[in-house]
């Protein structure tokens, strides 16, 4: 009797070995298959904003334009020497399709970095709010809890935003760690600027440092969010605000 529960022990402990092996590998797999996915993506996107390209009207729009590729994209987002260089989706009809869908409408743990349904890129709305998961390899919107330091927002401060209507330039203003009851990141639109001012303003005042950007007069502000896990709601977010244009 001894002998066959120890046999069985050993049994189901080596299926379950590798079954987590399995699933370790299949996670390996996905995370690869997603790096190449947006660094082709990044490619084709680099190559389409030259001007040189973009001005030729003889090649065929299919080939350059991922708007056209998929009709769920409405911008891309990029932090400068972050991993962050993403196509941003939207799909009102069912806004969380890209919680669990790539580019390409492949079902992923990964997703793709979406924006709230009711926002609108292109009037647009008085606060866009873009979604991405916090995965563990740094992937998507896996390296807005570095934002926790100072030093990594000095290195990385503004986020850019480029829509069919043209690139737009954020600064961040507030990093914080909060849930939607403490901080109503979801409000898409205000009835006046005053109301933007002190949305901004809420931000900067549960911020985990001071940014010196300031949240006074600002048009437009964008919200960075994502998963933190220090309690059951609690979300990483930046908020930025848009920049001035040089005079």
């Amino acid at each position: 009797m001894k002998n066959f529960l120890y046999s069985l022990f050993i049994g189901l402990f080596g299926m379950t070995g590798l079954t987590s092996i399995a699933f370790l590998w299949m996670y390996a797999a996905q995370s690869i298959q997603q790096a190449h996915l947006y660094s082709d993506l990044a490619a084709v996107r680099t190559r389409d904003t030259q001007p040189e390209i973009a001005l030729q009207s003889s090649v065929q729009p299919t080939s350059r334009n991922l708007y056209l590729e998929n009709a769920d994209m409405v911008g891309w987002i990029q932090i400068e020497g972050t991993s962050i260089d993403y196509p941003v989706m939207q799909t009102p009809a069912d806004p969380n399709y890209y919680l669990k869908h790539d580019f390409e409408k492949r079902y992923t743990d990964y997703g793709c970095p979406f924006m709230q349904a009711d926002c609108d890129e292109l009037c647009p709305s008085d606060n866009l709010i873009i979604y991405g998961h916090n995965m563990n390899s740094g992937a998507m919107f896996g390296n807005l809890d570095r934002y926790a330091s100072y030093d990594y927002w000095k290195a990385h401060p503004r986020v850019f935003f480029q829509t069919p209507e043209g690139m737009e330039e954020y600064r961040i203003a507030a990093v914080l760690k909060a849930d939607v009851s403490m901080f109503d990141f979801q409000q898409t639109s205000f009835h006046s600027p005053q109301e933007l001012e002190a949305y901004a303003a809420q931000a900067k005042a549960l911020s985990l440092f001071e940014t010196g950007v300031a949240g006074a007069g600002c048009e437009t502000t964008l919200t960075l969010v994502t998963c933190s896990y220090e309690w059951k709601e609690a979300r990483n977010i930046l908020v930025a605000v848009k920049a001035e244009p040089e005079r």
